[in-house]
């Protein structure tokens, strides 16, 4: 009579095997399209291999086989009273696969109890029939999951996975609780983003943000550790990383051109499609953005355990324009491996080196190190954790030139600049550096004395034409894209052909505007800029832009040409190497090539000026009288006050140059004049006390300076001769002052607000 009962139970309940999986998805999927909620509920025996272990095989089998019996009565006293019980599946071993349908929906609270209500049951029978071992009572993990009914085959997996890391927890227990609510925010994708300046130290400027995933407020998944942490636990750090990248990315038409958003990747969830192959393209090209906005954390918290495979993937990110950064470097497990397999082109730096390192010398030496490295390698650092002042003084003072941390700048919701704290202390070590490291301006030519043309397009042309452009020209490196005769974008071969050379790079691009993939912000100039300054600005960008040409335009915007970083290297070096042959051997100051070019360039200028002839009074007597070494001591001290004037009480465009023997001139601004010349004549006779007394000198009252100030104002000179008779006459005035004087010229003709102004000593 049992089991004539039991037969007609199992009438009613379908127990599958894998291989008939396709039957229950269809089921599911009629279930769920006819509106009803279908949940898995998974359930095992607790610790039958420790029957195994101590029965035997035999006595194992007898126990699963009542459990399997027991089921279809469990489902039919507990389940149907809510639902409709679809199957039972047999998934592995003691592990089963209970599929129920509720029609009128069901909801979290209601399964958890169902749930509990099973456990109890199916305890209760079990025990009731397995009396022939002396044990404890068996228990019965329980566990469930809901199918969203979007992808039913997917979600078959998925929820078999998430019913699993349930159970194993305790369906009363609070981590069961905690780990039901952490499926349920992966469900809804209920991530919130936080950013966190990354920030040039160099100006306070920010390179870009990191982006922090966090779960909703005032719930323990908040903690970007505790979120991480539960998906560790349940295996879902994919797909938790696929969301927050999802979530980060929809804040990038907050960036400039210029900026970037920093965002982490798992090496054991690198292969993601929506960066790849998804839809991220499209909104770049909404947002006038490009893939290298994006930089990919590659964090060092977990090994990568197979190199060859990995670096193919950071291979396809780099083609498609994504640039890279080692995270946590020197916290992770092979930190020199990662960086010398991935070439990043930002290495950042773990809090755990940034910490105390102002205090640290170890730290100190090995950031060093670091910093050396990383610019033979072309590779920009990124300290993490700056917490305090100190720290950042210290870092700056390495050559770190990116920083994040609280000191500069918190977690926000939006993209915050660095802390008015950290702002002023930049701009108070800028301004200190300005007067104190200041060295003498070299004449360097502008940039159209080095300007090359390229071919042009507009904006609408299509890649295949620009492509194509490429191929019949291969001496050329760059097509710049004009709208109204006004660069707005350039192309590099390198660059175009890593986009078209991806596995959909024609596919997707081909027949487009070119203006989708040209980068929208190169480096552009003015023409009458100085070539100094441009190298500078050129050699600080980025490795992916490093070498890419910079655009040269006119007064009104309009393109003019470009320039290659190799001419503007050469040039650089070719100015270098003349400013060497040509700088005074004694006082190693810029000689009278530099002077004469630098006068030339200030006479063409539209702001107010002033030349200062600076002439030693009796040198030569000094230099007949106690020889040449002391000579050339004077010589040298006076040239290392004139610096130390300029320095401290100058500008950063002042001038200083050493005509020959005792004469030298400086170049300044009016509002700069008084404060300088002050300083010399004050300072003066204090310079040279150390020569006089080691060399027993007489007459030590009879050494002082003349200067001769000459008004430069717009239009007032036209050559360097006719400064130069100014200058004579000025010095003729000084001179017959005895002491260390300052004379200015008068020419209020031209509107000077001075006028023969002298100061003495």
């Amino acid at each position: 009579m049992m089991w004539s009962k039991l037969r007609k139970r199992f009438r009613r309940f379908s127990v599958f095997a894998l291989d008939k999986r396709r039957t229950i998805t269809s089921m599911i999927a009629e279930e769920v399209g006819n509106g009803a909620t279908v949940v898995l509920f998974y359930v095992d025996i607790v610790k039958l291999t420790d029957i195994e272990n101590r029965y035997g095989d035999l006595i194992a089998k007898r126990v699963l086989h009542i459990f399997e019996r027991t089921l279809p009565t469990v489902c039919q006293d507990v389940l149907e009273i809510k639902g409709r019980v679809l199957a039972i599946q047999k998934l592995w071993g003691d592990d089963f696969a209970i599929y129920v349908s509720f029609p009128k929906g069901s909801h979290e609270e209601e399964c958890r109890l169902l749930s509990i209500s099973f456990q109890e049951q199916a305890e209760l029978q079990l025990n009731r029939h397995v009396s022939f071992v002396n044990r404890e009572d068996l228990r019965v993990h329980i566990g469930y999951a809901a199918f969203p009914g979007q992808d039913v085959v997917k979600e078959m997996y998925t929820s078999v996975k998430h019913a699993v890391h349930m159970a194993k927890y305790g369906i009363s227990s609070e981590k069961y609780t905690f780990v039901t609510q952490y499926h349920k925010l992966l469900q809804d994708e209920d991530i919130h983003t936080q950013f966190m300046p990354i920030v040039d130290l160099r100006d306070g400027m920010p390179l870009g943000w990191e982006a922090l995933a966090r779960g909703p407020e005032n719930t323990p998944f908040f903690s970007p550790a505790a979120l991480f942490g539960y998906a560790e636990e349940t295996d879902t750090v994919f797909r938790l990383e696929h969301i927050c990248r999802k979530r980060a990315l929809e804040h990038l038409r907050y960036l400039k051109p210029h900026q970037k958003m920093f965002i982490n990747i798992d090496p054991r969830a690198i292969d993601d499609p929506y960066l790849l192959r998804g839809d991220l393209i499209k909104l770049l090209e909404q947002t006038k953005l490009n893939p290298h906005n994006i930089v990919l954390e590659i964090t060092e918290r977990h090994a990568i355990s197979n190199y060859s495979v990995f670096r193919k993937i950071i291979e396809e990110y780099r083609k498609k324009g994504y640039l890279v950064a080692v995270d946590d470097a020197g916290a992770g497990y092979s930190s020199l491996e990662s960086i010398t397999e991935i070439y990043p082109d930002f290495i950042k730096l773990d809090m755990s080196l940034i910490r105390n390192i102002d205090v640290d010398p170890i730290k100190q030496a090995l950031l060093e190190t670091i910093v050396q490295f990383a610019e033979k390698v072309k590779c920009k650092i990124i300290a993490e954790g700056i917490e305090t002042e100190r720290e950042l003084e210290s870092l700056m003072e390495l050559g770190v030139t990116y920083g994040q941390g609280f000191y500069l700048g918190s977690p926000a919701k939006g993209m915050a600049h660095i802390s008015g704290q950290a702002m002023n202390f930049l701009r108070r070590v800028r301004e200190a550096s300005a007067k104190t490291d200041r060295e003498p301006r070299i004449h360097a030519p502008v940039m159209t004395d080095i300007v090359t043309k390229t071919i042009c397009v507009g904006k609408q042309t299509k890649v295949r034409q620009v492509h194509q452009i490429f191929e019949q020209n291969q001496r050329i490196e760059s097509v710049v894209v004009l709208e109204e005769g006004k660069p707005i974008g350039l192309v590099m071969r390198f660059q175009l052909y890593q986009i078209l050379g991806g596995q959909y790079g024609i596919a997707l691009y081909y027949e487009r505007p070119i203006s989708q993939i040209m980068n929208t912000n190169p480096l552009t100039v003015k023409k009458d800029d100085q070539i100094d300054e441009v190298s500078k600005r050129a050699m600080a960008r980025d490795a992916y832009h490093l070498y890419d040409v910079v655009v040269i335009t006119g007064d009104n915007g309009e393109y003019i040409g470009i320039i290659t970083v190799q001419s503007l290297l050469d040039k650089m070096a070719s100015i270098k190497l003349e400013m060497a042959s040509s700088a005074n051997p004694l006082t190693g100051l810029p000689g009278n090539v530099q002077i004469e070019r630098e006068l030339q360039a200030r006479i063409k200028r539209s702001e107010q000026q002033v030349v200062i002839y600076c002439d030693l009074d009796r040198f030569k007597w000094f230099n007949d009288r106690y020889g040449f070494e002391v000579g050339d001591q004077i010589i040298v001290r006076t040239a290392r006050l004139l610096k130390e004037a300029v320095q401290h009480y100058g500008n950063e465009r002042d001038f200083l140059g050493h005509i020959g023997g005792d004469d030298f001139i400086v170049m300044t601004t009016p509002n700069c004049l008084d404060a300088m010349t002050a300083f010399i004549i004050q300072a003066f006779s204090s310079y040279f006390l150390d020569i006089y007394h080691r060399r027993n000198l007489t007459d030590a009252n009879g050494l002082s300076m003349s200067m001769a100030g000459v008004r430069l104002s717009p239009g007032r000179f036209g050559s360097v001769e006719e400064l130069a008779q100014q200058a004579a006459a000025m010095k003729k005035i000084a001179k017959s002052i005895p002491g260390t004087v300052f004379v200015a010229d008068k020419a209020e003709e031209h509107g000077v607000s001075f006028s023969d102004a002298v100061q003495e000593c």
